[in-house]
């Protein structure tokens, strides 16, 4: 079995989407499935990476943060005719393009929809419509995620979901990571540390974290990693609300796993179904960190995060309602307790090895169609 994966960014990136179809190809392949990855690159060349081949194509230019390459579709029409399936990482309006000449199975990864470029969307529509029409399997990331897109919805007769997972050991810790963390100590001071992780823009709903600051306990002080155009507005809405000594801005660090190893709860406040899954969860699972996240209608936060067994879920844009239940997780060492077991058992549906089993017996269904 043979198939080729169609993504955005090539290996190392670091994007959500990408550490899981790198992950996902590596226990492809260690499984006896031959799969190999085309993405878009600085350069075009073959490489290989964690036990994976890929062909890294030169960008030419960017359409509404579509990526465009003139050897992405030659590199295409050169190499199909030695694969099986074509497994397409969506959206990626070029890859789901090239779909449309080709004789081979299509499997369409549907990780989110369109959402910020609607002009532009308006003319590719029809496209994206015959293009899924054409696929002879979608997979979704959550079952939240199916109901409510309205871009899949005349197909939902031929989509399965199965979840986005997680390589363990990508959330190893070295000593030199353990130092970056020690230097935080003296700000923390013994406090009990709520963690969020991701890049500071409108979506993520930090701001009201920030403001949700204001109504924790003593005990509790937040971090959040990341970076982003938001940094300033964030830093001057902190000092604003004199809150220096209850949240820090960590900006990017070198390693999210010792933020997350060290952390007493994780909270992810984003605000619309531009967060599609959440994949920072998962990782959260790992350390058996309990959850606060928000009911995005349509997101998959909440298919990771179960209300009252993993964490609690609040209201979006509702700072009070965080903060609310970050204190009272913090405070009740009984249901601390219970949401970190919980969070270490529902780790196992999302580790990358479960994963790939789901996704070889999809590339079987459709071989034999």
């Amino acid at each position: 079995m043979k198939v080729l994966h169609l993504g955005k960014l090539c290996p190392p990136n670091d994007g959500g989407i990408e550490v899981f179809s790198f992950d996902l190809l590596e226990a492809l392949n260690k499984k006896g499935v031959k799969a190999d990855l085309l993405c878009f690159g600085d350069s075009t060349r073959e490489d290989n990476y964690n036990d994976f081949k890929y062909f890294a194509c030169k960008i030419n230019l960017k359409l509404n943060s579509a990526p465009l390459s003139y050897d992405y579709i030659k590199t295409f029409k050169k190499i199909i005719k030695h694969y099986d399936i074509i497994h397409v990482h969506s959206p990626n309006p070029l890859a789901e393009i090239l779909t449309l000449i080709t004789d081979r199975k299509i499997i369409i990864h549907w990780h989110s929809d369109i959402v910020r470029q609607k002009i532009s969307y308006y003319f590719y529509r029809p496209i994206q419509q015959k293009v899924l029409k054409k696929a002879d399997k979608i997979i979704a990331t959550s079952p939240q995620y199916l109901e409510t897109s309205k871009q899949i919805e005349k197909f939902k007769d031929k989509a399965i979901v199965i979840p986005i997972g997680l390589n363990p050991k990508r959330l190893k810790i070295n000593e030199q990571d353990l130092r970056e963390f020690d230097k935080l100590k003296e700000k923390i001071r013994n406090k009990k540390v709520v963690l969020a992780v991701g890049r500071l823009i409108e979506y993520k709903g930090f701001e009201y974290l920030v403001e949700a600051s204001q109504f924790l306990k003593d005990d509790i002080i937040v971090l959040i990693a990341g970076r982003g155009h938001l940094y300033k507005t964030l830093k001057n809405k902190i000092e604003k609300l004199n809150l220096k000594d209850k949240i820090l801005l960590l900006g990017r660090v070198n390693n999210v796993s010792v933020y997350m190893k060290n952390c007493d709860l994780f909270c992810l406040p984003s605000i619309s179904r531009n967060e599609a899954f959440g994949l920072v969860l998962v990782e959260a699972l790992y350390f058996g960190k309990p959850l606060v996240t928000t009911n995005v209608e349509g997101s998959g936060m909440n298919y990771v995060n179960k209300h009252n067994e993993t964490g609690l879920i609040v209201p979006p844009k509702n700072s009070k309602a965080l903060a609310e239940a970050i204190n009272t997780i913090l405070s009740d060492e009984k249901l601390y307790k219970k949401f970190s077991k919980n969070a270490l058992e529902r780790f196992k549906e999302f580790e990358i090895d479960s994963v790939a089993d789901k996704i070889i017996k999809v590339y079987e269904i459709v071989l034999k169609k």
